[in-house]
């Protein structure tokens, strides 16, 4: 396993060093997203408008349970493994994290098992929704190893092991659905069963690729350091996974179970954005620990802000350029009525993304309960804005209400942040950008939803144009200018 770091490096070092492993981990991810749009065509043409928003509903469910069971440790992992330089410490750390997760897994699932008929009562309502939940259950602990182990094979930089999980996942599941859906005409359920298998091989392959970092547990001493970070960081994260399915539910309460459907293929749209965001997250989190002890890490941070900054808006005005085409192509013109929805998720999504950055003080504090004020706020903000403007703007308002908690998020942990972790942070370059980003999509939908589709795309062509020129101009220096235009010679060579 790699112990590549990158604080030695100089600043176009490090640049390049962020982006080798963003290109990489976005390499993964791009391979994941190109064998989705073979799935996400072949499972919007096979199912029902209202079958194919019942099975997203159930697909984030899944993610939601499995993100509540870890319930923060990935992240108390990633942040303690670097206070520990002994590797037999580090194992503890490893060993006694994963032991605790699955022992607590143990405890719970078992009475969801016994209860889902139960709890099916507050679910999508569907006949089979009862059958649906247990699979579900079924698939929690391989979803937790293979979350717990992508984890640590990304924070040990052992990249080759992470991109056989990550990309083997994405060719086996999809060559499994294609089969299931063309040969055996698979409904709803026998989806999530193909789920259930894939999940079984991969975590059971990630426990082969970490098994050198597991030991014994002498006893759970770590585990007990590491909660007080942790259980902000679970609270945090079971909020942040519950929008999602919190949406869906709003979605079917004042709009109707039809519109989970086009609310689906819009966040699928919407999460090609998500390629490029997981992908830097998934980099950024390594760099940045290991580089934050530096006298010049912030000079790094703020020009990574930028970069970042501007390469996320670029790529939101062209999603939206294209949304209308995109659905047209991959999902049939039965979900044409998705695309108004696309800029705000896109968007929402990009505030979020930068927002990791501008936020980094909550983690290099250790204070991560700080989290649960910026998350509890864009969760009340994000019901707020879909119940008020739902029902007057259909699914527009819900696209709005989400993007609105993404701002209120961003905007409360990065001032909470700096707070706990003051750094010199130069905002104002940032969100200009993000703001004129804002003005331009929010512009084009009243465009295109009064003078139709082709005022829509003049639009957004020009001021694609436009913000590159502007943001290039405006956020770097010449001498900023010049080192990325070198880091990127670089790369390209």
């Amino acid at each position: 396993m790699s112990d590549s770091s990158p604080a030695d490096l100089s600043l176009r070092g490090r640049l390049g060093f962020l982006l080798k492993d963003t290109a990489l981990y976005g390499g993964a991810a791009a391979v994941s997203s190109v064998l989705a749009l073979v799935t996400f065509p072949l499972l919007a043409r096979h199912f029902s408008l209202v079958e194919y928003g019942v099975l997203d509903y159930f697909l984030v469910l899944a993610s939601f349970m499995a993100i509540s069971f870890v319930f923060g440790q990935d992240s108390a992992v990633a942040r303690y493994f670097y206070e520990h330089e002994d590797t037999d410490q580090r194992r503890q750390l490893i060993s006694q994290s994963l032991l605790f997760q699955l022992a607590v897994l143990a405890m719970l699932a078992p009475l969801l098992w016994a209860g889902a008929e139960w709890i099916a009562h507050f679910l999508v309502a569907t006949p089979e929704s009862v059958r649906l939940f247990r699979i579900v259950l079924l698939q929690l602990p391989f979803l937790l190893l293979i979350n717990f182990t992508q984890g640590l094979l990304k924070w040990t930089f052992a990249r080759n092991q992470y991109l056989m999980m990550a990309i083997g996942f994405a060719f086996t599941h999809t060559a499994c659905l294609v089969v299931a859906v063309l040969v055996f005409d698979v409904g709803i359920e026998g989806v999530l069963w193909v789920g259930l298998g894939t999940n079984t091989v991969f975590g059971l392959l990630g426990l082969f690729f970490i098994r050198k970092w597991l030991v014994l547990p002498s006893d759970f001493r770590r585990v007990r350091e590491m909660l007080p970070f942790a259980v902000p960081i679970g609270i945090v994260c079971v909020v942040g996974a519950f929008s999602p399915t919190l949406e869906r539910t709003l979605i079917a309460d004042l709009l109707g179970v039809e519109a989970l459907g086009l609310y689906a293929v819009a966040t699928r749209i919407a999460i090609l954005i998500g390629l490029v965001v997981s992908a830097f997250q998934t980099a950024w989190g390594p760099f940045s620990l290991s580089l934050h002890k530096q006298a010049d890490a912030a000079q790094t941070f703020n020009t990574v802000l930028k970069l970042f900054s501007l390469v996320m808006c670029l790529m939101v005005l062209t999603l939206t350029l294209l949304a209308q085409p995109l659905i047209a192509l991959l999902a049939s013109d039965r979900y044409a009525d998705a695309a108004v929805v696309v800029f705000p998720l896109a968007m929402g999504l990009a505030i979020q993304a930068t927002s990791w950055i501008s936020e980094i003080g909550i983690g290099l504090s250790m204070r991560s309960y700080l989290n649960l004020y910026a998350y509890g706020a864009a969760l009340a903000s994000t019901v707020l804005g879909i119940v008020v403007l739902a029902p007057t703007l259909g699914l527009l308002g819900v696209g709005l209400g989400v993007m609105i908690g993404f701002m209120v998020r961003a905007l409360v942990a990065s001032w909470l942040a700096q707070h706990a972790y003051p750094l010199a942070w130069n905002y104002q370059p940032t969100v200009m950008v993000m703001g004129v980003t804002l003005t331009l999509g929010l512009l084009g939908t009243w465009v295109g939803q009064h003078w139709g589709e082709p005022a829509h795309t003049l639009m957004l062509g020009l001021g694609l144009v436009g913000l590159l020129v502007l943001g290039w101009r405006v956020l770097f220096n010449s001498l900023e200018r010049q080192q990325v235009w070198e880091m990127i010679g670089s790369r390209l060579v």
